[in-house]
């Protein structure tokens, strides 16, 4: 499982990329684009098929705050 400063980092490379990050199919599609699938399911919910919105605004949040 990926930290929450590793995925802020592929947050801030998808941003750097002009990916609108408030839209989180826009990131999903970046990330399946660059072959990063494993990535893509560090934003599920745990033992779940359902993205985690509110830990992916969390994210995004965190990193327009910086």
């Amino acid at each position: 499982m990926m930290t929450d400063q590793q995925m802020v980092i592929k947050l801030q490379q998808a941003f750097d990329s002009g990916v609108d990050l408030s839209s989180p199919k826009a990131f999903v599609t970046y990330l399946l684009g660059r072959g990063e699938k494993d990535a893509v399911l560090w934003f599920y919910k745990p033992n779940s098929v359902e993205f985690d919105f509110d830990r992916y605004k969390k994210l995004v949040a965190q990193l327009i705050g910086q």
